[in-house]
């Protein structure tokens, strides 16, 4: 049974009420009602110190490991795979200790300005260019020559693949 009782509301709040009531298809009791049944419920919550039930909790570590546990297998084949390019290229060249220093600061500069996107294709325009400046500043600019893209014709890759 439903009790009738007098509240004041400003003007400001009387209309929130009476808006949100119309668009959600209700009275402005049963809106005010729910909104009290809500305010409670919240203050209720804020008192438990466990707001989350044991069994969602158990679940959202058991989501949480499945995620970590994917993502760790993920960085071991992708170390996999650098270390073998790291075998690779140390079996074909002798790279002295200073210059693979150089090499290091530049990698880390790169990874840092790209934020870790590593595009292949990025990386060998760049080279190409660096490449082309350098045998420009080594031939006094006689050459007038400079590779600003790597470009494969997929048309003759693919015809030569065929």
């Amino acid at each position: 049974m439903a009790n009738k009782i007098g509240i004041s509301l400003d003007d400001e709040t009387l209309q929130l009420c009476d808006k949100y009531a119309a668009k959600h298809s209700r009275s402005r009791s049963e809106f005010i009602a729910a909104a009290i049944q809500k305010y409670v419920s919240d203050l209720e919550l804020g008192k438990q110190k466990n707001i989350i039930a044991k069994e969602l909790a158990g679940e959202i570590v058991k989501g949480s490991e499945a995620g970590v546990t994917k993502i760790s297998k993920g960085l071991f084949r992708y170390a996999v795979e650098v270390e073998m390019i790291i075998m690779i290229l140390s079996e074909l060249t002798n790279i002295p200790p200073d210059i693979m220093g150089e090499y290091r600061k530049e990698a880390i500069r790169n990874v840092r300005r790209t934020r870790g996107k590593i595009n292949l294709d990025d990386l060998i325009a760049r080279n190409n260019r660096e490449f082309a400046e350098r045998k420009l500043s080594a031939t006094g600019g006689t050459d007038d020559t400079i590779v600003d893209e790597y470009t494969i014709d997929d048309y003759d890759f693919m015809e030569d693949n065929i």
